[in-house]
């Protein structure tokens, strides 16, 4: 912990900001001296993009990156817009349909928009989610669409806290190494944008999305399905434990990476390419590989997990992965469903995919 803290916490990589006249009593600033510390190259789970995946429950999500820039924050509003009017007012398909803009670094933030529907419903958002985009890819946006969002994004400088609100963004900036600018800067950028800039940014949006929609893939709307399973492996190494719950799902704990086979495919966390392990009491093991899948190891669901095959996972994991749980509630250590044989026999509980990560 204190390598930790002498490494990232320090006066050079460190902004506080206090919303105050004064400065607390009895406030220690002094902080060791270090460096600035860069952010982490971004990386992503995703071969091709835009892409999709199936489930969830039973709203459309679109995550995207996109440039940060003044024009990128007006699209978010239009897209916000022309999701709610869309389909809120005139589809009556969705309650709730917003879209929020994030800073991820210096150069470039994410956008997630967002639309609930009901079962009967989910046929139609996916359709007007998508067109919403579409129009938006296509420069068919009203001048009135962007006067309206420019319009929204000036008041926050007419309350008297507008120095305030923006502290926490300012912090960022500093840290990040993103300019900084003044209002006056602020307005002039948002009197420059016009509508073919917010066309761009919605190029950028589609081209490195992730939608997750329910019910069927939206291939036809120029998406491709996101990876659900890991490469095949032909015969996983290590010994084999069957579910108990079903004869047509296993776990292998191999020497190199731990498998879980299941009707529909495979996934597979290798040792070296482990970005956590999570570690319970109770015995079980989360393992979470850099490609973002997931597989749980949980001794209640497989047969034959004994603490020596166990061994071989926490002797491979390297140290700096590994996490430590607190006790889990017994409620929530997960059991296996009354067995059922055959290839349509699942193992409820034994895998939850964590699906492609955000890039």
């Amino acid at each position: 912990m204190r390598a930790w803290a002498a490494t990232w916490f320090t006066r050079d990589n460190a902004v506080l900001w206090i919303a105050s006249d004064t400065v607390p009593e009895g406030l220690d600033l002094a902080l060791p001296a270090g460096r600035r510390q860069p952010l982490p190259e971004p990386t992503s789970a995703l071969p091709v993009t835009p892409a999709y995946l199936t489930g969830g429950s039973g709203g459309v999500v679109l995550d995207g990156i996109v440039r940060r820039s003044t024009a990128a924050v007006l699209f978010a509003e239009v897209l916000s817009r022309a999701l709610f009017t869309d389909l809120r007012q005139k589809g009556g398909y969705s309650y709730t349909a917003d879209c929020g803009y994030q800073p991820r670094d210096r150069d470039h933030a994410t956008l997630t928009a967002f639309a609930d529907a009901l079962p009967q419903k989910q046929d139609a958002v996916v359709g007007g989610f998508i067109d919403v985009l579409a129009r938006l890819r296509a420069g068919t946006i009203d001048q009135a669409e962007l006067d309206s969002a420019r319009a929204k994004t000036l008041k926050q400088y007419e309350g008297p806290d507008t120095g305030a609100a923006a502290l926490p963004s300012y912090a960022l900036n500093l840290l990040t190494g993103h300019p900084n600018i003044t209002p006056d800067e602020h307005r002039a950028e948002l009197d420059a944008v016009t509508v073919e800039d917010l066309r761009e940014v919605a190029g950028e949006l589609y081209d490195s999305a992730l939608i997750q929609v329910p019910g069927r893939g939206v291939d036809w709307a120029g998406f491709t399905a996101a990876p659900q399973w890991s490469a095949p492996v032909t015969d996983p190494a290590g010994t084999v434990h069957r579910s108990r719950a079903s004869d047509a799902v296993s776990l292998a704990v191999g020497p190199e990476a731990v498998t879980l086979v299941t009707p529909g495919g495979q996934i597979t966390v290798r040792y070296d390419a482990c970005a956590a392990m999570r570690v319970f009491p109770d015995g079980a093991r989360h393992l979470i590989g850099f490609d973002a899948f997931v597989v749980e190891v949980e001794p209640t669901l497989y047969a034959k997990l004994t603490p020596v095959r166990m061994a071989v996972i926490d002797g491979a994991v390297p140290a700096a992965a590994v996490v430590p749980m607190p006790e889990r509630d017994p409620d929530e250590i997960p059991q296996p469903a009354a067995r059922r044989g055959g290839l349509k026999g699942r193992a409820l509980g034994a895998l939850r995919s964590l699906r492609p990560g955000r890039g």
